[in-house]
């Protein structure tokens, strides 16, 4: 071979090389966002060769379009939303959006994803626990009102009316009766020998049974109960699901408590019905957005009357590291060229190389 061949040959080589290493380095950049991240529980990612950048907890979608470029996996940890557009921005590298927790349809795009060949992921189960703890504290909290006992040395009552219930003389309707939903009603059933109902998609029949519960249709369930509890996923199909037809149907006196997602209550309708005091109490774990004129009208007409925190009710230290776990098991196994248990959407597809 003539000496010029060989250096030829030797230099595309070289190119060829530099490239694939230019390549590989732009793909192996992991995007991981939100607050109560362990780094203990992604080093497994570092120690593959991937380089993790975390960037600040609260992202805009400019800002997520940018933090998505290069990158070829994304633990989805924090608030923002994975817009169709932010997700088109980065499908040259992105492959895997492994989300925490259960709601992604909230925060992930699923139907861009599936159109761009990008594998999104969930956690179901990690949450359950934490998530039915909190929403049975948040029930204990509003049907005693222990608020309003905070600073008082001594009982304020005036009358044997204003003393609260206890939870076995209320009835309790819930509104899912998923993961979630069905060990909200163990708890409330085996702990304090609640009255429960239930309104699910699917009835089920095993837990009526086991639990002593009744299925009832919705505006009958909400007609029904002394304290509603709201546990579904949020998607198109439950948006405005909790709406003037149901609570319409409200008894005055009314407990709301919604540690599902805030979409599923209609706020137009929460609000006619705190103003008819139908709705007593109204308890949220996330709220509306500030672009929401009724939810502003609710905090500013009703403060004292509702009870929001920010969408925390997942957030122990031990369904934290259950969902990191699985998120990044699924990252490593979707990147890796293998199917994972916990796909959704086009849930067979694994991601090409």
């Amino acid at each position: 071979m003539p000496h010029t061949d060989v250096i030829t040959d030797i230099s595309g080589h070289y190119d060829m090389a530099v490239r694939s290493l230019r390549a590989r380095a732009v793909d192996r950049t992991i995007l991981v966002t939100g607050t109560g991240i362990d780094a203990g529980r992604i080093e497994a990612l570092k120690a593959r060769g991937y380089d993790v950048r975390q960037p600040s907890p609260v992202l805009t979608e400019e800002q997520l379009t940018r933090e998505l470029q290069g990158v070829v996996a994304y633990l989805h940890g924090g608030e923002e939303r994975a817009s169709r557009a932010a997700l088109e921005s980065a499908k040259a590298t992105l492959k895997v959006v492994a989300f925490l927790g259960v709601g992604y349809e909230t925060f992930v795009d699923v139907a861009a994803a599936d159109d761009l060949k990008i594998v999104v992921t969930s956690t179901p189960g990690a949450a359950r626990d934490s998530v039915a703890t909190f929403t049975v504290g948040q029930i204990i909290n509003a049907n005693l009102r222990i608020f309003q006992q905070y600073g008082n040395r001594y009982p304020d009552w005036t009358s044997a009316e204003e003393l609260p219930n206890e939870l076995s003389a209320r009835n309790i309707g819930i509104v899912g009766m998923g993961v979630i939903g069905s060990r909200i009603a163990e708890m409330l059933r085996v702990a304090f020998d609640a009255n429960l109902a239930y309104y699910s998609r699917t009835p089920k029949r095993h837990l009526e049974r086991s639990l002593g519960m009744e299925f009832m249709e919705l505006p009958d369930l909400a007609e029904w109960s002394d304290i509603l509890v709201v546990m579904v996923p949020g998607n198109d199909s439950t948006t405005s699901m909790i709406d003037d037809e149901v609570l319409g149907r409200a008894r005055p006196g009314t407990i709301l408590i919604n540690t599902a997602r805030p979409s599923v209550v209609d706020p137009g309708a929460l609000y006619a019905s705190m103003k008819a005091d139908r709705v007593q109490l109204a308890v949220f774990d996330g709220f509306y957005g500030k672009d929401c004129e009724a939810a502003v009208r609710l905090l500013q007409d009703f403060g004292s009357r509702m009870f929001v925190t920010g969408h925390v009710a997942s957030h122990t230290r031990q369904a934290m590291d259950r969902m990191l776990d699985q998120a990044v098991m699924s990252i490593e196994n979707l990147l890796g060229g293998n199917a994972d248990p916990y796909a959704v959407g086009a849930a067979d597809r694994i991601p090409e190389p």
